[in-house]
């Protein structure tokens, strides 16, 4: 009988060593929507090929880790490797046996499931409690909703460390709001965390459950010296739990003509100068001050006949003042021509909070007075020759009307050939004093354009040019991304002072 059993062993034995030792877990094996499953595969053996994984179930891996030991039994080294590959899933997953190839033999993993179940909200008479609260269920498109969210805990419940998530929000703008308050509540100490959201869409929205992370401290006991406060630091390890808050619903009314302004607002532009020489910037700015979403502002774009345009990025301040959020913008123009011009009135549209009417608020135009350039006076279609002559100015270049003068003598006809060639003469000179004047005015220009030390230098000493040139353009256009954008936009001054050359 023992000799029957010892065979029975030592087969036993043979086959165990013959055979490596694989397995497969899953960690943890139940989970909430989103969070983190960890699949692990361990093998013991010399040579190890894991699987190439780059999903599970549908689901991308987010993350891999490898962890490795040495074992010597009777002189023999062995090696155990385990390889954790990391997935968020959000419905229940069956994991299928993989393949795994241990010092040239193949072997399976064993099926796998991980349930994933729908948080629970806390409740009260739990010793940590998450609440979401809203200060309306109905709003119009752009206005503003209270939202707290509240982190109850008992007095004699402790924690070391919390993590409290914003709330997810689809198609709403979501403010925090600079205070955090604490109170009391019956047995609960209360810190709650302000926010405002603005829906940007009509519809009827659900606020999901946010979670909170509870880590506490606990010491583990090893007796003896490390009992001693001393070593109480070197001893302690942090378990987290974690806890879900309440959902919300909202219905979100859409605002009538298609706006997505709500509140109470003014406006006002003004401009440092009315009255400017050809070619230099009058700057208009404009502002708006009031209360409700005025961060959904639109950037305003004038456009202004036989000028030159720059709208800068509008500057957006708010804050919570007396439980309503107010705002200021402020948006800079620069505006640049050769002959006057009128600034167009500015109006800005909006669903008024207290008469639930669509209001409209604008400004006043602004009329400019350009010196030395353009007057915008209509030529004359006709030039008078003498009191008993007309003759009618060409309509086009290429259109010459002749007229036949029936009276000269031979000294008017050499009067009139003296005097052409003096005029001739004259404009030839003239022509070059001129070509010589512009030539100098442009050399003066790249000698700026060289010595610019700065994107806003330059895009100031070309904004006069903007139409002269489709490099000069495009500069400007790369310069107000860089000045405006935070763009970083290589400028070729070589390309650019060639044009002016």
């Amino acid at each position: 009988m023992k000799q029957i059993l010892g065979k029975i062993f030592l087969i036993l034995f043979l086959t165990i060593n013959g055979f490596a030792q694989i397995t497969a877990s899953v960690n943890p094996p139940v989970i909430y929507k989103g969070d983190v499953v960890n699949f692990i595969i361990s093998a013991d053996g010399g040579d190890i090929n894991f699987p190439q994984i780059q999903e599970i179930a549908g689901y991308p891996i987010v993350g891999t880790s490898s962890s490795q030991s040495v074992n010597i039994i009777n002189g023999d080294m062995t090696k155990t490797i385990s390889k954790t590959y990391s997935f968020r899933p959000d419905k229940p997953v069956t994991i299928p046996p993989l393949s795994i190839t241990v010092d040239g033999k193949s072997y399976k993993t064993q099926e796998l499931k991980v349930s994933v179940q729908k948080p629970n909200a806390s409740q009260n008479g739990d010793p940590f409690v998450v609440e979401m609260k809203i200060n309306k269920t109905e709003a119009f498109v752009g206005e503003a909703i209270d939202l707290s969210v509240s982190f109850k805990r008992k007095l004699n419940a402790r924690v070391n460390k919390l993590q409290l998530s914003d709330p997810k929000l689809e198609d709403f703008w979501v403010k925090k709001v600079d205070k955090q308050t604490q109170s009391s509540e019956g047995d609960y100490i209360v810190e709650t965390v302000h926010y405002q959201i603005f829906p940007q869409k009509s519809g009827e929205y659900k606020i999901p459950a946010i979670e909170a992370m509870i880590g506490v401290v606990q010491r583990n006991r090893g007796g003896g010296v490390f009992d001693d406060p001393f070593f109480s630091a070197f001893n302690q390890q942090l378990n987290w739990k974690k806890i879900y808050s309440n959902s919300l619903n909202i219905k979100v009314k859409p605002l009538p003509n298609g706006l997505e302004l709500y509140g109470k607002y003014q406006i006002q532009a003004k401009v440092d100068k009315q009255k400017v020489h050809a070619n230099k910037p009058v700057n208009l700015t404009i502002n708006i001050q009031g209360e409700g979403n005025i961060d959904d502002v639109k950037k305003f774009n004038p456009t202004i006949d036989n000028t030159i345009v720059y709208a800068d990025e509008p500057k957006i301040t708010s804050s919570l003042v007396g439980g309503v959020y107010r705002g200021k913008f402020t948006q800079k123009i620069a505006i640049i021509a050769d002959q006057n011009f009128t600034i167009p009135s500015m109006e800005l549209k909006y669903f008024n909070k207290d008469t639930k009417e669509v209001k409209t608020v604008s400004t006043k135009p602004i009329d400019i007075e350009v010196i030395g350039g353009g007057k915008g006076i209509t030529k004359p279609s006709s030039v008078e020759v003498s009191p008993s002559q007309t003759i009618q100015a060409p309509t086009t270049p290429q259109t010459i009307i002749k007229k036949e003068i029936l009276k000269e003598d031979g000294y008017i006809k050499y009067l009139f050939l003296a005097l052409g060639f003096i005029l001739g003469a004259l404009s030839v000179y003239s022509f070059n004093i001129f070509q010589n004047r512009v030539g100098q005015k442009e050399n003066d220009i790249v000698k700026m354009i060289r010595k610019a030390k700065s994107d806003k230098v330059l895009f100031e000493i070309l904004l006069p040019y903007a139409k002269k040139d489709k490099v000069i353009t495009n500069v400007l256009n790369k310069l107000e991304a860089n000045i405006y954008k935070g763009a970083k936009n290589q400028i070729d001054k070589e390309e650019l002072m060639e044009v002016f050359e």
